[in-house]
């Protein structure tokens, strides 16, 4: 026998109630579990914060207590380009005065400790590195494997890293991939970033602005070539020569090789910042 009108409006009546409760208990079930991710999230991030602030205390450069400084180059094919210029305001604690030297003394966690980064500076003076390609502040690109130098010859992207600018007969560090990530781990450091070709990598010349070190204009002229610095490197021993000594004899910074003294074949390569 047929339900009756009757019978079917009540079950449809109980249909739509439970259909209600059902998302009304979805409802209050939802919002707690979204204050709680919400919770949880916030913590994390209070944690993180924390976590980075030490570490910008904790490791060097230290923030708004460490004052670096390292000699920056950019070699294209067979020359040094001109000092580049800041171009983005100095909004971390790494500039540069026109003068071929990184100035570090961070003001931001972001470019403290381990965020003190080569990539800071070459993002502050225009400087845009992604994979094997370099652009230049003037828009120049320079792409490893594509673009030739006026030898003929494809061009390779390394950055050359000497740790003591001060050290003219120890091997550099050559760097091939990540760039951007290579840290500032001392007080005056000499970076060259470099397009060659790949036979020529190991005779990239140190910055011609290693000897800007000595001259600096904004740190006190009796602690320049000390040891005296935060994070500075030990001095040489005596009798080595310092580049830029005007007593010296050997090479000077501008035009010694990345590795010299016959020690070329000793060079680190290495393919991660």
């Amino acid at each position: 026998m047929a339900p009756s009108n009757s019978s079917t409006k009540k079950l449809a009546k109980v249909a739509r109630s439970g259909k209600k409760r059902s998302i009304r208990e979805s409802s209050d079930r939802t919002y707690p579990l979204a204050i709680l991710v919400i919770c949880i999230v916030g913590t994390l991030l209070v944690f993180w914060g924390r976590d980075q602030r030490a570490s910008a205390q904790r490791l060097e450069p230290r923030l708004n207590a460490d004052h670096w400084h390292a000699a920056m180059g950019l070699y294209l094919c067979d020359t040094f380009a001109p000092p580049p210029r800041d171009v983005a305001g100095d909004k971390l604690g790494i500039h540069t005065h026109d003068d071929g030297i990184a100035h570090i003394h961070p003001f931001s966690s972001a470019a403290a400790g381990e965020n003190a980064t080569v990539g800071k500076f070459y993002d502050n003076v225009g400087i845009k590195i992604e994979g094997g390609k370099l652009t230049t502040p003037e828009g120049k690109v320079y792409e490893s494997g594509k673009t030739t130098c006026p030898s003929g010859e494809a061009g390779k992207l390394v950055l050359v890293e000497w740790k003591s600018a001060d050290d003219d007969t120890t091997a550099p560090r050559v760097i091939e991939t990540d760039i951007n990530a290579t840290r500032f781990l001392n007080d005056r450091m000499a970076f060259t970033l470099a397009f060659v070709p790949e036979a020529k990598i190991l005779d990239i010349p140190r910055p011609e602005s290693i000897p800007q070190l000595d001259q600096l204009t904004d740190v006190d002229p009796n602690s320049l070539g000390s040891t005296t610095l935060p994070g500075s490197v030990p001095s040489l021993p005596t009798g080595s020569t310092i580049v830029g000594d005007p007593a010296a004899t050997t090479t000077t910074a501008s035009s010694a090789p990345a590795a010299t003294g016959g020690t070329v074949a000793s060079s680190t390569t290495t393919t991660s910042g």
